[in-house]
């Protein structure tokens, strides 16, 4: 399963993930992972939550990003849930790539039965049409 919550700074979307996070560490019976640039939300959420920072990591595109989260999910088969805050600000902001890496997240979640939660920050309108599929308001 993959959900996005897609929206322009300041409607709200860093409040509502951090909220997804923190809670899904309650009812995710495995590890939860929260991928961000950085650790600005360090504090905000639960010390159960593997927190994983890719400036560490030197993940600045959609392929390295798909090979970075194969990994962990190799290395760790009790992962549930991978969060993904700001993928614009890892992987860019090329839409035409972000399609192709959601294909590529879908089967991950298929074959090894993860959940995917990613906030964009963009404008609705922005989606295309294979982003629109993954959307939650």
């Amino acid at each position: 399963m993959i959900r996005i919550l897609m929206g322009e700074m300041g409607t709200g979307k860093t409040k509502a993930f951090i909220e997804m996070v923190n809670q899904s560490v309650n009812e995710e019976k495995g590890n939860v992972v929260c991928i961000m640039k950085g650790d600005r939300h360090l504090f905000d959420l639960k010390s159960a939550v593997r927190l994983t920072d890719t400036t560490d990591f030197y993940v600045e595109d959609y392929h390295a990003l798909h090979g970075f989260i194969s990994g962990m999910i190799s290395r760790d088969y009790d992962i549930t849930h991978i969060f993904i805050d700001s993928i614009t600000k890892i992987a860019g902001k090329d839409f035409a790539e972000f399609d192709g890496f959601l294909c590529k997240l879908d089967s991950l979640s298929e074959k090894y039965n993860v959940s995917f939660t990613i906030t964009v920050s963009a404008p609705v309108s922005d989606a295309s049409d294979e982003v629109k599929k993954y959307l939650i308001s």
